[in-house]
């Protein structure tokens, strides 16, 4: 009878502990779709970021984000997996862990900046805090195409600096001018487009698509949201209208609906989630393909931007940005 006793105690001790351990709830995706690429560290493909400014990103991330999460009852763990060769980066939650995993072979891609790999950090960021639309089945992530808008919209802007970027292109230029007056707000919003350019070629060579531009949006229309991870071009133009939003970094984004983003209803002309991957309710939001115009090269054609991006600074100056 004792030993039958015992027994059962530890069995019930086996299902209390069971019951009691977090359950890690992991999103399969990463940044990228499932790829075979490995970088090790010292391999002869190995030209992107070092690893002490890989780690710099991460502690940036951490630092502005760690009391963010926090005051949403989560707490942040940032993975750093320098010496993982895996080309990729991915988000996890675990009881009250909010886990972002940050691989080495990534970083060292040859397509990936500073800036870059801050926006992959702000992505699987956006995960967890990019707020609506939701992964469909799923009560705390972020779909993909909410992550990367995210990215631009909020954690580019807070991790970012304010200097304006060495490399800029005339589109994003054009738009960010549209968007913001000269200063921090338009270097960043450059910058955060920038960023979204420097992974471009990554997310091309994956997907075996030809080499996103902003002067190139995608015109596909979607009938319903896609979750899954968009087209290359498609997250180019998501990272340029999250830029282009001007909604206050402090304001969150919301988990039930589009307004924490810029929509046409509350009067926005850019900065809308593009219509490639997301599908508003009654059509009632669609980014603005006028700042995506090709760069201008006659005189003619600078006299017809400049007046559009005139028109775009008035339509823009009565909201708050």
């Amino acid at each position: 009878m004792e030993k039958r006793i015992v027994s059962a105690a530890v069995l019930l001790s086996a299902l209390l502990a069971i019951g009691l351990t977090p359950r890690t709830k992991t999103l399969c995706d990463g940044f990228l779709p499932p790829n075979t690429m490995r970088i090790p560290v010292g391999d002869v493909r190995a030209k992107g970021i070092d690893q002490a400014t890989f780690l710099e990103v991460m502690d940036k991330a951490e630092a502005v984000y760690a009391p963010i999460i926090a005051a949403h009852g989560g707490h942040l763990v940032v993975n750093r997996l320098w010496d993982d060769p895996t080309v990729n980066a991915s988000a996890q939650q675990s009881g009250s862990d909010w886990i972002i995993n940050m691989y080495g072979g990534l970083a060292r891609h040859p397509a990936v900046t500073r800036d870059g790999m801050m926006l992959v950090a702000c992505h699987e960021l956006g995960h967890h805090l990019g707020g609506f639309p939701l992964y469909g089945g799923m009560n705390w992530a972020s779909n993909e195409g909410a992550s990367d808008y995210f990215a631009n919209l909020k954690c580019l802007r807070l991790t970012l600096g304010k200097d304006a970027p060495s490399n800029t292109d005339p589109v994003g230029k054009a738009g960010c001018a549209a968007a913001y007056p000269a200063g921090p707000d338009r270097n960043q919003c450059e910058a955060g487009t920038m960023a979204g350019a420097s992974v471009s070629a990554l997310l091309a060579e994956l997907g075996g698509s030809p080499q996103p531009k902003l002067d190139t949006p995608d015109p596909s229309t979607v009938d319903s949201t896609d979750d899954s991870h968009p087209a290359a071009q498609c997250r180019l133009d998501t990272y340029f209208q999250g830029s282009m939003c001007g909604k206050p970094t402090s304001q969150d984004v919301s988990r039930t609906d589009p307004t924490g983003g810029c929509t046409k209803a509350q009067g926005f002309k850019v900065g809308m989630r593009p219509r490639c991957w997301y599908a508003p309710a009654a059509g009632a939001e669609s980014a603005d393909p006028l700042v995506a115009s090709k760069p201008v090269l006659s005189e003619s054609a600078a006299k017809t931007v400049s007046a559009r991006l005139e028109a775009l600074r008035s339509a823009l100056s009565g909201h708050e940005l």
